[in-house]
């Protein structure tokens, strides 16, 4: 489970900004929406969204994320010399444009042990890399790397033992991957890998489709009585195998393991079944469908393999892929004890205020993204007046009133004219009436 997060000069975030799945107080409220760690001492948040206007930043976070877990998970496969492609520092400041790249996280993973990493890096190197884990009251370090340590000079705690750590790696390669990755580590380390492996992004306009899910039995019966449930007129989806998928012409210097997988993923195809007036059931390609039933096919999978294996999601613009009430059931299921139980969480953008409700999500669950001089800023609810906005308060209504910022401001008389000139049809306004 994600506890904190804080990035510092990643694309829109100049200065630090952090993110918090961590339950401060107000146990009590909403308590299915937050799963409790090491013997009750901690509560984690089960989900949160991310609000804000387009172009604010809200998306650079999840980006933010899913390059610490690249650079976690394969930083190791580059070679000397190459360039560190995830490095995108905020370029409007020259203080910041050639400096490192920061990046914390506080984690749980599937056996208990709790983290805390830390990275920095440029273009060419990892600059600062350290790893601290929480035996006890007091953290332990696991091993910790400057700027210009190398593989024979690396610091290591004396809590990393088991297998062998002091391994060879190039000034780009983060030790964490070059270890996780490596057979002779310890299980502790692999199992970070791992970790950051099950961590799902999903981007904005991504086509969604886990190769083979589908092929577990079960898995399609349930996705098709699911979609059924939602209302979609489905009344049940099934498979069939296409002819020739190997005829599919692909490059010949594409890995054969995306090869296959692609081939794999074009060998059946899906019916949708639909009841006619006379009660008989009649297929529908799904080309045939409708774009919103489509999308939740997609992203089903997606959500119920998080579930099952306690996994995070970071899903940009979910209202994009749903509608607001299927928003609101996946929050109700991943919020749900029962079908929950191993405190998966999504962490997802959106501008759907519908689930901006004092019955659905705690205020430590709402976050705000909002610019300034380019520069992103984030903060939650929680964050606020407390005598302003308590926890039973119309967060939805306060939000489109624009009592908590982060709505755009048009001038709209600006709009006209620009409009004006472009069709034409130059004109002289007056006045500056902005819509929000």
């Amino acid at each position: 489970m994600l506890i904190d997060f804080t990035v510092r000069n990643f694309r829109s975030f100049e200065d630090e900004v952090l993110f918090s799945m961590n339950v401060e107080n107000s146990r009590s409220r909403l308590r299915d929406n937050h799963h409790e760690i090491e013997n009750g001492k901690y509560a984690v948040l089960k989900s949160a969204a991310i609000f804000g206007p387009n172009a604010s930043g809200k998306s650079n976070l999840l980006k933010a994320i899913r390059t610490l877990s690249w650079m976690v998970c394969n930083s190791n496969d580059l070679q000397e010399g190459e360039a560190i492609s995830p490095y995108e520092p905020f370029r409007l400041s020259e203080d910041t444009k050639y400096a490192p790249t920061e990046f914390e996280v506080e984690f749980v993973v599937p056996s208990g042990m709790r983290y805390r990493y830390e990275l920095a890096f440029d273009k060419e190197r990892i600059t600062s890399e350290t790893l601290f884990s929480f035996p006890g009251r007091q953290r332990a370090l696991i091993f910790e790397r400057k700027e210009y340590d190398t593989w024979e000079t690396i610091k290591f705690g004396g809590t990393y033992k088991g297998g062998s750590r002091r391994l060879s790696f190039f000034k780009n390669n983060c030790y964490l991957a070059r270890a996780g990755n490596d057979a002779a580590a310890p299980e502790s380390i692999r199992e970070i890998i791992h970790y950051f492996r099950s961590i799902n992004f999903i981007g904005a306009g991504t086509k969604l489709r886990i190769a083979n899910y589908f092929a577990q039995d079960g898995h399609l019966e349930a996705v098709g009585e699911i979609i059924r449930l939602a209302d979609t007129g489905v009344q049940k989806v099934t498979s069939e195998k296409r002819k020739n998928p190997e005829d599919i012409r692909l490059p010949d210097d594409m890995p054969e393991e995306l090869k296959a997988a692609i081939i794999e993923e074009n060998s059946k195809t899906y019916k949708f079944w639909l009841q006619a007036k006379s009660g008989e059931l009649v297929s529908f390609d799904e080309r045939d469908m409708s774009d919103g039933t489509v999308k939740l096919f997609e992203i089903l999978p997606m959500l119920l393999n998080s579930l099952s294996n306690g996994a995070p999601i970071l899903f940009d613009e979910l209202d994009g892929h749903l509608h607001t009430h299927l928003v609101a059931l996946v929050l109700q299921l991943f919020h749900d004890p029962v079908v929950n139980k191993l405190g998966a969480q999504i962490i997802f953008t959106t501008h759907d205020t519908n689930i901006m409700k004092p019955s659905v999500l705690r205020r430590d669950q709402i976050w705000i993204t909002h610019k300034k001089n380019g520069g992103t800023y984030l903060s939650s609810l929680d964050e606020y007046n407390k005598n302003v906005v308590r926890p039973d308060s119309p967060f939805e209504d306060f939000y489109l009133d624009g009592r908590l910022g982060a709505l755009p401001s048009i001038p709209y008389s600006r709009v006209r004219e620009a409009l004006s000139r472009a069709v034409g049809n130059p004109g002289y306004f007056v006045g500056d009436d902005s819509i929000a």
